[in-house]
């Protein structure tokens, strides 16, 4: 699926094989893994707020200044418009990094079992 660009009308073919995986959702925000075609490659949370849409995006590879501006247009498009919310701004915050792993607490119990 390719996009315009708002300015110049060109059609961008960046991530023409974006996926987006829900990972939670709560009645004012959602968290989705990014993958392009099979390879995952970023994360994007969304908080709605009641006039504006705040989102975290992670990616865990180098792109240009020009293909996260694409990127966050396509969210824009496939995420945040169709939730049907009013907004007057959609405001993204973005890092570049490497998922490091999950820690969560019903992993601490399990362990704490096994040893007592």
């Amino acid at each position: 699926m390719s996009h315009s660009d708002p300015e110049t009308g060109e059609r961008s073919t960046a991530f023409v094989d974006l996926r987006y995986d829900r990972v939670c959702r709560t009645p004012q925000s959602e968290a989705y893994l990014l993958s392009e075609g099979d390879t995952p490659f970023g994360r994007v949370d969304l908080h709605f707020g009641a006039s504006v849409v705040h989102g975290v995006l992670i990616v865990e590879r180098d792109l240009s200044d020009e293909d996260v501006h694409g990127l966050v247009q396509r969210i824009d498009d496939d995420l945040v418009w169709t939730a049907d919310r009013p907004r007057d701004d959609f405001l993204v915050t973005v890092y570049q990094g490497t998922e490091r792993g999950v820690i969560s607490d019903a992993e601490d119990d399990d362990e704490s079992d096994d040893e007592g």
